[in-house]
């Protein structure tokens, strides 16, 4: 069987190919080294002199939710990222909430590598700063990725160069601060452009907060990091030892560069006010900037060739790492019907939502057509710092709610709180990140309505899907087997199937096993495949089988069909055929039905597993019937005049649907008749 999201050729579930631990560096780090390439020039614009201490201020920040994500991942190893943390810890509303504010800025950040990938590469033509050029190349760029993703590029056999790439990102940015220091240091940056209390080089508090805003934009591969940390075999020192880097990484980065930069380019005095160079002409390659300020010539010249060579790949590797984040949010979403379930349709020949993919394409490539680096950065804080809020308090909550729940990672710095041992970081970094989402609505008009759209719009259509296609409340956890959004299931093909459905919680997982045979029976120039999908009402003796059921089996039977019927119909190819089934036992009704109706096979629910082994003892018709294989079971595997495949929940989970179903039919038909 091929499972969703898995890269060509691959059998395993993604849920164990190991791609390995320095994936989630080169994840998480190309968000690092990518907000610096871009967004060192925006944060110096309005930042002037306390640039650094905004950036070293965001960096113990991106430490914080980085503690929160550790926690929550390693507690609850799902694709979603704060999404999944808020649908244990709160309900599916919120949830949404945040997964929809964190997918449009996994578009802005392909949106913001793309457009600057061409002025790193200026000082070989200059044209790539011309308007047409610098959105040609951005559309490249936004192709490039979108095939890479649906490519599933990120198989394991391809992690390697994958961490290189970031890898040597962040390693340019460590050399523009070491050869920054030999060649440019000037203590009047630190003695000066960094005193907070003098007036001259000091942005206003407006522009320190809009300014430290845009540095957030490192906190998208945190998110990222997240969908993708499920794919990795990670044990708990591998957790810490990732921290550790952080803790110590980061915040040398951020401090560094930024002081590195305004030592080469500093704030000097103009007519309209103190202005550095980082924030006009170089605001779109701050970092370019920097190293050709760079003297003697000769070392800038090299530098500059590293800076050409290393940050467009550093670039599309975040941007890439973006469409991955992005290409699982959506699959997430998708699974637990939060979005329609076609946005997150898995392509059979590589498994990638390509769909998703494609509508993220387009959209990246429209917010390119403005090439207004600033307008797109002020965008980004709006749904992050929702998400990363929602994170922190679904961390802290279940501390409370669930205090007992495995955590092979806790936060440390730890008080008292309801019963709960509360992480004291996630309640620091939940006010702040609150805060940052005020001064966004506060001080950014564009994102302001711009992100109240997008929410609204989000919100609107959650609400009509829920409620107006699922027919469910807007809380409720409603899950589609991850199979509905796989178009390939192996060598097995079944054009004509009957599914007997009873109205319990596996319901959906047996029409989904279903679904996924009778679609990959799907030919050319055939019918198309055929669900049977029945209901038996099981009457007694004393009630004619032509008889209407019971009102209150009647119900019941409509809902389950009508249930059935929704997971059947995402798949495209299959026709499904609900009807109720009347009987004197539920096994005689489909055994009957599937006489009648001509199917090649039964896919109906069975037991739990069972550490039983060997020949009949399993089932087998022939052999004496074990506990585990119920009457109904047995009836249908002797009886049924085709093949019949038997979907089996986990040892805890419900009890046998089959089994529960005769039992309230028989009920239910006796005190229908009085009996």
């Amino acid at each position: 069987m091929i499972d969703p999201l898995s890269g060509p050729g691959e059998r395993s579930p993604l849920t164990r190919r190991w791609l390995g631990v320095p994936l989630l560096f080169a994840v998480a780090y190309s968000a690092i080294g990518f907000s610096l390439y871009f967004a060192l020039g925006l944060v110096a614009e309005r930042g002037l002199g306390l640039t650094p201490l905004i950036f070293l201020g965001v960096g113990v920040i991106f430490i914080l939710n980085a503690l929160t994500y550790v926690e929550g991942e390693a507690m609850l190893p799902e694709r979603g990222g704060s999404s999944t943390f808020a649908r244990r810890a709160f309900n599916e509303l919120v949830s949404f909430i945040a997964g929809w504010a964190i997918l449009i800025d996994f578009v802005i950040v392909i949106a913001l590598a793309a457009l600057s990938v061409p002025h790193y590469l200026t000082p070989i033509w200059s044209g790539f700063s011309d308007t047409a050029p610098e959105i040609a190349t951005a559309g490249l760029v936004i192709a490039l990725v979108a095939v890479l993703a649906v490519g599933g590029f990120t198989g394991a056999g391809r992690q390697r160069l994958l961490t290189v790439v970031a890898v040597a990102g962040v390693g340019l940015l460590l050399a523009v601060i070491v050869v920054g220091l030999i060649t440019s240091f000037d203590l009047t940056v630190l003695t000066t452009d960094l005193d907070p209390f003098d007036s001259f080089a000091n942005p206003s508090l407006e522009d320190a907060i809009y300014a430290g805003v845009i540095a957030t934009v490192a906190f998208a591969g945190i998110e990222a990091a997240a969908n993708l940390a499920p794919e990795v075999r990670r044990a708990t020192p591998d957790l810490r030892k990732l921290l550790v880097v952080a803790v110590s990484l980061v915040p040398l980065l951020y401090f560094g560069v930024a002081v590195v930069a305004l030592m080469a380019v500093p704030v000097t005095a103009t007519p309209d006010g103190p202005q550095t160079a980082l924030g006009s002409n170089y605001i779109e390659d701050p970092v370019l900037g920097v190293v050709q300020s760079f003297d003697p010539a000769w070392l800038s010249d090299a530098m500059q060739a590293g800076v050409v060579v290393v940050a467009p790949l550093a670039l599309i590797w975040a941007a890439n790492a973006a469409m991955l984040g992005l290409s699982r949010h959506v699959y997430v979403l998708a699974t637990n019907r939060q979005i329609p379930s076609w946005l997150g349709k898995l392509n059979r020949p590589f498994q990638t939502p390509h769909i998703a993919i494609a509508v993220a394409a387009v959209l990246a490539f429209a917010l390119v057509l403005p090439t207004d680096i600033a307008l797109l950065g002020g965008l980004f804080a709006f749904g992050a710092t929702i998400a990363f809020t929602i994170a922190h308090l679904s961390i802290v909550r279940l501390r409370i709610t669930e205090p007992n729940l495995e955590r092979p990672f806790r936060i440390p710095f730890n008080v008292s709180l309801r019963g709960g041992r509360v992480p004291l970081p996630a309640l620091i970094a939940a006010l702040l990140t609150a805060l940052a989402w005020v001064s966004v609505i506060a001080y950014h008009d564009t994102a302001r309505w711009v992100g109240a759209g997008w929410m609204v719009f989000g919100l609107l259509a959650y609400v009509v899907y829920r409620k107006g296609f699922e027919g469910t409340t807007l809380t409720a956890r409603v899950e589609v087997p991850a199979e509905a959004l796989v178009g390939d299931v192996g060598e097995a093909e079944y054009g004509d199937i009957l599914v007997p459905v009873f109205g319990t919680t596996l319901d959906d997982d047996i029409v989904g096993t279903a679904g996924r045979l009778a679609d990959a029976a799907e030919l050319p120039g055939k019918s198309a495949p055929r669900l049977e999908v029945i209901y038996v009402a099981a009457l007694p003796l004393t009630v004619p089988l032509d008889s209407p059921p019971p009102p209150e089996v009647a119900e019941l039977a409509n809902a389950a069909l009508e249930r059935a019927q929704q997971v059947g119909e995402e798949y495209e190819t299959v026709e499904v055929h609900p009807s109720v089934v009347r009987a004197r036992t539920v096994g005689a009704g489909i055994v009957q039905a599937a006489r009648d109706r001509k199917v090649e096979v039964i896919v109906m629910g069975g037991e739990p597993p069972t550490r039983v082994r060997g020949g009949a003892v399993l089932g087998g018709v022939g052999g004496s019937r074990p506990e585990e294989i119920g009457p109904v079971t047995e009836y249908v595997l002797r009886r049924a005049p085709c093949r019949v495949l038997i979907t089996a929940p986990p040892g805890d989970g419900p009890p046998p649907p089959a089994e529960a179903a005769e039992e309230t039919g028989r009920v239910r038909g006796e005190a229908a008749s009085g009996l």
